[in-house]
């Protein structure tokens, strides 16, 4: 048997790092860094496609349906963490899921990211439907699991999105959405695509924040809907509503303990005058966009002094 490097790791040798092992610690570290820089440059020419998956996932949620991101291994684990960052409360609209279930963020299960029919069965058991958008995660395309939820998902008519290096793979031929954001070798041969890893969390982030404020979970550049889970959450709390409303710490925890701690009602009331029950209406009636409850107690104010 040959000794000799297949022409794929040939090919997937990063030429400006063969001799990283030579390097002093500070100037390996150097190199890590300057090659990371390819990253945000891979991620901006996906701009347009991440724009797509970003405005289609927003109509999904809009018309009540669920955006359910799916991956296995590491790309599982950012699924579910992208889930968990879009929205504190325990249930809602966008779902992680990763093959082999809870017992594989702990430890890899390769037999249920190989199991082409459990991606399949996954799905059902969520009762996807063709509202539901799925957003699938896989670097090197090649995922058993993930193809079979992207087909089954694409097979009710559903909007189907994926993340992958590969834009020849299978998961990209299943896709109506594909970004592939292309990161370049990797400083060493052998690690798991580190480089492409982060770009596909980088993107990740870019998909649950920009879901956050599409959705009214952000007035401004603050979260206003984090819940008083805890003394560190509450504090978190008091800290956005007087940073919102420009008031003393006790005028923000007054009006926190008044309207049940919810953060968006506490701070319509210090920017309307309103009362803890108008403006759980008003937000109510504005799908809980805080910015949009705003102008309409604007607009009423306006009517009302003429």
């Amino acid at each position: 048997m040959s000794s000799k490097p297949t022409g794929l790791m040939m090919e997937r040798r990063n030429t400006c790092t063969e001799n990283i092992d030579k390097l002093s610690t500070e100037d390996m570290l150097a190199t890590l860094l300057q090659d990371d820089r390819v990253i945000a440059d891979a991620i901006a020419a996906c701009l347009p496609d991440i724009t797509r998956l970003v405005d289609n996932a927003i109509a999904t949620l809009s018309r009540g349906g669920r955006l359910i991101i799916v991956g296995a291994g590491a790309s599982g684990r950012a699924a579910m963490q992208a889930a968990c960052e879009y929205a504190p409360e325990a249930h809602h609209a966008v779902i992680g899921l990763i093959a082999g279930g809870a017992e594989a963020l702990l430890q890899e299960r390769e037999a249920a990211a190989s199991d082409y029919e459990r991606g399949i069965n996954d799905l059902q058991t969520l009762d996807v439907n063709r509202n539901d958008m799925l957003l699938g995660l896989s670097v090197s395309g090649k995922t058993p699991w993930v193809w079979g939820a992207l087909r089954y998902a694409g097979s009710l008519g559903a909007t189907v999105a994926t993340i992958t290096q590969n834009a020849a793979s299978e998961v990209a031929q299943l896709a109506d959405i594909v970004i592939a954001p292309q990161t370049g070798p990797e400083v060493v041969v052998g690690f798991a695509n580190p480089k492409a890893r982060l770009a596909q969390r980088q993107i990740l982030n870019m998909l649950s924040t920009g879901l956050a404020v599409r959705t009214g979970r952000v007035y401004s550049n603050l979260r206003v809907d984090i819940n008083a889970a805890d003394t560190h959450w509450t504090e978190r709390q008091i800290a956005i509503v007087m940073e919102a409303a420009r008031c003393p710490r006790a005028e923000a925890k007054r009006a926190l303990e008044s309207c049940n701690h919810s953060c968006r009602t506490a701070i319509l009331m210090l920017l309307t005058g309103l009362d803890a029950w108008h403006a759980r209406d008003l937000l109510a009636d504005n799908n809980e966009h805080l910015r949009m409850a705003l102008q309409e107690a604007k607009g009423r104010a306006a009517v009302t002094t003429h």
